[in-house]
Formats: structure tokens, C-alpha cells, sequence
């Protein structure tokens, strides 16, 4: 697909910004229906998948020094959609007892911790920029995780934590649309402020 690692993070991002917001909306009751409760599973399989696929999708765009980063994708895929099977079985009513309700937040804890040591490839930014980010995103799904869980675990009395672990979903999406390797656009830009 000749698609560039920036672009990926942003495509990523834009799911989970449009994930956490409909999420929300249907938490605060402004959307209703049984439909919503399968857009995460749904998400978490795609996201899954397409980690397997990664190199595919990168093509010839992809970094030279990916391999690291390839291997760490491979085990997010595994989480990833293995927590989308578990969330569509208990959005279908098959899998009702309490434990299968902390798979998602183990998963994101999962997911998140791979961030904190996510594997960098060369980009025109400086390393320190893609392993700050990536802490970052590793950081932000660590407050979701536990606030999932404690939406889980709380039972009635954790009700606001139904909405509350969205809100660090959201930002995780908003940070990865946020998300730069120094492309065209940031070189073009310091260029442009070189002369001052």
C-alpha cells in the first residue's frame, strides 16, 4: 500500500478518536442502541489484524531498520485482537462472568506497555522524539487500563468510570494524529525559520 509509518499512526489515530467519542456518546445516552457496543470489538480486531500486516501495508515506504518494531506489532496484534474476540463474545451475552470484563484493561495494559519500550526505526526526527511519543501513548492507555478496570471491578459504585476510561482513550487517539517523524511537512517548516 506504500503507506509511511506517519501515516499509519495517524490512520490509527483517527479510529481511536472516532472509537472513544462514539463510545462516549452512547455511555452518556446522546446515542442509543445495541450497536455500539460492538465498535470496540470490532476496532480491537481490525487493529489486530492489521499489525499481522504491517509490513504489507507499509510496502516500499517501509523504514529499512523495521524488523525490531515488526516483532513488537506482531505480539500487539495477538493482544489486540485476542481481547476483540474476548469483547465480542461479551457483547454477544456468550461470556457473562466478571473475570472476561478485566481481559480489556490487561490487554491495554498489554498494548500500552509495549509502547513504553517500543523498538525505533531511523526517521528525520531525533530518536528521543519517537521514543517520547511512544511513552506517551504507552502512558495514556496505562490510565484507560486502569480506569476500565476499575469500571469493572467497582460494580454500580464505579459508574463515572464507565465514561472516565474513555477520556484517556480519546487522547490516545488525538496523540497518535498528533504523531511525527520529522516528515516533509516538519523539514519544510524548519527550513522556512532557518533564515531568522
Amino acid at each position: 500500500m506504500g503507506l509511511t509509518s506517519e501515516q499509519v499512526h495517524w490512520i490509527g489515530g483517527g479510529v481511536f478518536t472516532g472509537l472513544a467519542a462514539a463510545l462516549v456518546l452512547h455511555e452518556t445516552g446522546a446515542i442509543g442502541g445495541r450497536w455500539p457496543r460492538y465498535l470496540l470489538p470490532v476496532v480491537f480486531i481490525v487493529y489486530g489484524i492489521e499489525n499481522f500486516i504491517d509490513p504489507w501495508i507499509h510496502g516500499a515506504a517501509a523504514p529499512k531498520d523495521y524488523a525490531a518494531e515488526t516483532a513488537q506489532h506482531l505480539v500487539q496484534g495477538a493482544v489486540m485482537l485476542a481481547v476483540g474476540l474476548v469483547e465480542l463474545l461479551r457483547a454477544r451475552g456468550r461470556l457473562e462472568a466478571r473475570a472476561f470484563g478485566l481481559v480489556l484493561p490487561l490487554g491495554l495494559l498489554v498494548f500500552g506497555g509495549m509502547f513504553l519500550f517500543h523498538a525505533q526505526h531511523e526517521a528525520a526526527a531525533p530518536a528521543i522524539v519517537l521514543t517520547v511519543q511512544h511513552r506517551i501513548f504507552g502512558a495514556t492507555l496505562a490510565v484507560a487500563a486502569l480506569a476500565k478496570a476499575a469500571a469493572e471491578l467497582g460494580g454500580e459504585k464505579a459508574q463515572a468510570f464507565r465514561v472516565a476510561w474513555l477520556l484517556p482513550l480519546l487522547v490516545f487517539g488525538l496523540e497518535m494524529l498528533l504523531y511525527t517523524e520529522g516528515g516533509a511537512g516538519m523539514a519544510g517548516h524548519g527550513a522556512a525559520h532557518g533564515g531568522h
